[in-house]
């Protein structure tokens, strides 16, 4: 039997491998795919915390490939780790099951019943959303999970062992797993929580005390393996680096060298001893750290890959540098409040606003020396105690998550009196109630929850969810349990009931799993171990990363909570147990068995597969590739291409690095130009692009002061030259709490141009009738300059002559520091140009017709979105209605503007061929082309689109206001900006079909009634 349970093991795995494989994108997707695929290609440092084990896994596994199959191998790692995890659930689930399985079942039908429980179990995790999406993509959460699993098996084989030298083996190995776990991801040190109800459970039997004694325990080793053993050790290690640097002349990176030595010796000496003492819990502990230790060592890869200078790579140089990777300063998630913290409105301290902090010492390559950059005076911010509450989770203060706080709870608050600058303020600051009402609404409700939902009870649709019932809900497809939160059925419109990723299973895989659990209490030990595992990676990690709302509108992070939704799929499995012992009136063990199993198969896995099959086969998806491409494509020879986001950045590396396309073209990430590292890079030449010219001076981008305030001093413009000797000036700099800070006197910049040294053959002025200016002034206002805006305006005025600068036109526009009216659109780019318009009347909006139509008429750009049959995910979908409608747009008006009419029809047509509604709604920039329609002469196709673009816009108005929602404040805000555009489209309908607008003005005054009705029910404010 034993060989039949395997068999059927390894043909689940073959058969999900290939079901994986099959839907896998034959290339990069977006998020950090591309940057993964790029950095395992050439062993670079991908993002904070890193993952060197699997960079290295891979690099190995893509030496076997050709590079044009770099990324689709990639992908398919992720897959054969996905497909191994869900084999390792099968037998982790048959385990457990022939633990709590009733014994006076014949044999044969208990081994057949517990093979039952782990291949359903299998099977639902493989088909659901998140752990499919992450089978098909380049990213670490299925090695993680896989380790995870490993791990969990192996202490389950431990628990079972009964030869004591096989518990210390398997004990060994537990600790080099989770070592190496480390190097994927170091959320996996979570699983010593749950791991130590098992341990003491063998070793001590439960009782309550001993159960309490575990849960502490757990929670001490995974602050000691996270702040001593990882973080203790790179502290250490760069403290004696910087003695034998600074005293000693020591290269860098002795001190973790010597330090590796040191251990290795005392650890040496210290096992030695306790095997000749018969120290046994000492000798065998002293083992388990050294073979976690060798474990993590892939970090080292980190540190050596770092100082080869590779042209991504994050940087990790250092031990100290390598220190604040791990603990990705760089997010600021070193700063994350747990226990107690300030509220995100809290004022500095009137009498001591800021406290000194650590000194921050930085390694100086041009000295060979370690050198203090600040000594930490007065670098400490020191909020109010009247604002400090207990478990702060509205705690950020940047302006995004304030505005979020305020909109997932209604904050009413209580009112402190307060001084701020020698004036008393009156500051409304959340309640403890608020406080927590915000961690269950958002953090557990809307993040945890709701993404166990979607896996487990369906989901709305695959469009990030912000809060607004439009999107991202879960959703059973029962309308009584789906009426309050997201409307009934009847007024939801179509489209959205059509959507392929529509997915609803109607609470089936989750009552299934309610059932496990229940059927786990005849097991004491393997219940509180899962449910334990499933709270530490759901809610536990939801306490801990105290997520802000910005955070959701970034992306979605199902991702995080994937250790809890395999327990939960661990318990879909288990429910063939209790089934099975329902159904009771099938007098045969054979047929019951036989039947239960075809049901809770075709209920749940089954039920899964059909319903995420057509929105999860990802194999067409091209799109990532195809945007990437075109903004390479539309850069002139040798440009520098400032960016920012991780979508409009890594897949352009992944085409430079791995497919070595465009590589002339110097691609910058404006939010990475904050990092002192960053920067160095830019000055040192990278695969055909030459180094970039930076005058800045190194002190003012290596140092703690992040932020320059604007103190204007002078109206009229300030030469860029002058600014950037004004800030090398030590004189320039004002007291401010404490410290010496440097200021911006002004913000309206000017940079002279040299007419004669301008880059020719960019763009032909004659054509687009344009004059050269001498001097370009602009105006970019801030209250605080970041590092990165410096950065750059020194980057514009050292190379406007030099080399062609390119904006990304990527819906954001704080990487173009103000400089919008200086640029020429050229497809998915604006060249910055000295130019201003001959005629003032023209448009300002400059567009270089002749080299982006050929950009946007390609006959293969972009394919398969113009199929209904084709799953269009999110960032796609988005991207395409805000992006390349919007751009499309410029180009037909522009070549209306040039008298091209014909090329203009072309480009509309184009437009509306390969993004049609069907599969990406038409929206505000769908109703622009519209009205472009009527200018080239076909007001019918002009109409048409608009009314549908109105239409669109009608119906989720029409399903917003139906019902009271939840999130209301979110909702009203939403139907706000709905009802406000809708509006606008009518006014401008108006000026070819007056009738029918009138008739819809008349529509919409009696709508306008209800919704105020509807706003003042739901505004609580």
């Amino acid at each position: 039997m034993k060989k039949t349970e395997q068999g059927i093991g390894w043909l689940l795995f073959l058969f999900v491998f290939i079901i994986y494989a099959f839907c896998s994108p034959r290339t990069i997707t977006f998020w950090d795919s591309a940057e993964f695929i790029a950095s395992n290609y050439k062993l670079q440092v991908t993002h904070p915390p890193g993952a060197p084990f699997y960079m290295l896994l891979c690099k190995f596994i893509l030496s076997f490939f050709p590079v044009s199959m770099s990324a689709y191998v990639t992908n398919l790692i992720s897959s054969l780790f996905g497909a191994l995890t869900v084999l390792l659930l099968y037998f982790i689930t048959i385990h457990i099951a022939n633990k709590i399985i009733n014994k006076t079942y014949t044999k044969n039908t208990q081994n057949w019943l517990s093979i039952v429980c782990g291949a359903i179990a299998a099977l639902t995790l493989a088909f659901i959303h998140s752990f499919w999406i992450a089978s098909t993509e380049s990213e670490v959460y299925t090695l993680s999970f896989f380790l995870l699993l490993v791990i969990l098996y192996n202490m389950i084989l431990w628990e079972k062992a009964n030869n004591p030298k096989k518990e210390v083996r398997l004990l060994f190995f537990i600790a080099l797993l989770i070592g190496v776990s480390v190097g994927v991801h170091l959320i996996n040190i979570s699983i010593v929580i749950p791991l130590s109800v098992l341990y003491i459970y063998k070793k001590f039997r439960f009782t309550f005390k001993n159960i309490c004694i575990s849960l502490v325990i757990g929670c001490l080793l995974f602050f000691t393996i996270y702040s001593v053993f990882i973080q203790g050790f790179l502290s250490i290690a760069n403290k004696i680096d910087i003695s034998l640097v600074n005293d000693f002349d020591f290269p860098v990176n002795s001190g973790p060298i010597l330090l590796i030595c040191f251990l290795a010796i005392c650890f040496g000496i210290a096992i030695w001893y306790s095997h000749k003492q018969k120290k046994v819990v000492l000798h065998r502990l002293l083992l388990m750290i050294v073979f976690f230790g060798i474990g993590m060592s892939s970090y080292t890869a980190s540190i050596i890959r770092a100082n080869t200078y590779t042209p991504t790579s994050n940087g990790s140089s250092t031990s100290n540098q390598l220190l604040q990777y791990i603990r990705a300063e760089q997010f600021g998630l070193g700063e994350v409040p747990l226990v107690r913290g300030h509220l995100y409105n809290a004022p500095l301290d009137k009498t001591t606003p800021f406290t000194d902090g650590s000194s921050i010492i930085k390694y100086n390559i041009k000295k060979k020396k370690y050198t203090t950059i600040d000594n930490g005076d007065f670098s400490k911010p020191n909020y109010a105690r009247e604002f400090s509450i207990f478990f702060p989770r509205m705690y950020h203060k940047g302006a995004s998550n304030i505005n979020g706080y305020n909109s997932w709870v209604p904050i009413k608050g209580k009112t402190i009196s307060y001084p701020v600058q020698d004036e008393i303020q009156h500051i409304k600051t959340p309640t403890f109630s608020e406080n927590f009402n915000f961690f269950i609404t958002y953090q557990i409700s809307w993040l945890n929850l709701r993404y166990l939902f979607w896996n487990f009870i369906g989901r709305q649709n695959d469009i990030k969810g912000t809060g607004n019932i439009l999107n991202g809900n879960w959703s059973s497809g029962i309308d009584f349990f789906d009426s309050s939160r997201i409307g009934s059925q009847k007024n939801i419109p179509n489209r959205y009931h059509n959507d392929l990723s529509n997915d609803n299973y109607y609470f089936l895989p989750f009552l299934f799993g309610i059932i496990g659990l229940f059927t786990l209490r005849k097991n004491y030990p393997y219940l509180l171990t899962t449910l334990l595992f499933f709270l530490t990676f759901g809610i536990g990690i939801t306490i801990y990363i105290n997520p802000t709302p910005s955070s959701i509108l970034i992306r979605e992070r199902d991702y995080i909570f994937m250790g809890s939704f395999i327990i939960f799929a661990l318990w879909v499995g288990l429910s063939v147990l209790t089934v099975f012992n329902l159904f009771r009136f099938i007098v045969s063990e054979k047929k019951r068995l036989l039947v239960v199993g075809i049901c809770i198969g075709l209920l749940v896995p089954i039920h899964l597969f059909a319903k995420g099959w057509d929105d999860h086969n990802r194999s067409k998806d091209n799109f990532a590739y195809d945007f990437a491409k075109s903004y390479l494509d539309s850069c002139p020879t040798n440009a520098i291409l400032i960016t920012n986001g991780d979508n409009m950045t890594f897949p352009l590396w992944y085409l430079q690095e791995v497919e070595e396309y465009r590589t002339d073209i110097r691609v910058i990430n404006f939010d990475q130009l904050t990092l002192d590292w960053y920067i160095e890079k830019l000055k040192r030449k990278v695969n055909s692009s030459n180094p970039i010219s930076i005058s800045l001076p190194e002190n003012l981008y290596n140092n703690s002061q992040q932020l320059l305030p604007l103190k204007k001093e002078v109206e009229q413009p300030v030469e860029l030259k002058l600014l950037f000797d004004f800030l090398n000036n030590d004189k320039t700099s004002v007291l401010w709490n404490g410290k010496k800070i440097h200021y911006i006197p002004s913000d309206v910049f000017s940079v002279a141009i040299d007419t004669s040294r301008i880059i020719q053959n960019l763009y032909n002025p004659k054509e687009l009738k344009l004059n050269y200016t001498d001097r370009i002034t602009w105006k970019f206002s801030k209250d605080f300059y970041a590092i990165n805006d410096l950065v750059l305006l020194n980057l514009v005025q050292q190379n406007i002559l030099e080399r062609p600068i390119c904006f990304a036109i990527n819906g954001n526009t704080n990487h173009y520091i103000g400089l919008q009216r200086y640029t020429i659109q050229r497809g998915l780019v604006d060249l910055l140009a000295p130019v201003k318009r001959s005629d003032l009347s023209l448009n300002p909006k400059i567009v270089d017709t002749k080299t982006m139509y050929p950009i946007f008429i390609k006959s293969n750009i972009f394919e398969n979105l113009n199929d209904p049959s084709i799953f269009i995910d999110d960032e796609n979908r988005t991207y395409t209605q805000e992006i390349l409608r919007r751009n499309y747009y410029f180009l037909a008006q522009a070549l209306l503007e040039e008298g091209k009419t014909n090329k203009a029809i072309k480009v509309l047509d184009t437009c509306i061929s390969i993004f049609p509604d069907e599969t990406i709604p038409f929206r505000q920039y769908a109703y622009a082309l519209g009205k472009l329609y009527y200018r080239v002469g076909n007001p019918d196709k002009g109409s048409k689109i608009c009314q549908i673009a109105m239409q669109n816009i009608w119906e989720e108005l029409q399903w917003m206001t139906s019902f009271d929602p939840p999130y209301p404040i979110i909702n009203v805000k939403h139907a706000v900006r709905l009802k406000n555009m809708y509006s606008q489209m009518i006014e401008q309908f108006r000026l070819n079909h007056p009738k029918e607008s009138n008739r819809l003005s008349i529509q919409f005054k009696k709508f306008e009634v209800k919704f105020q009705n509807w706003y003042t029910i739901n505004w609580p404010y």
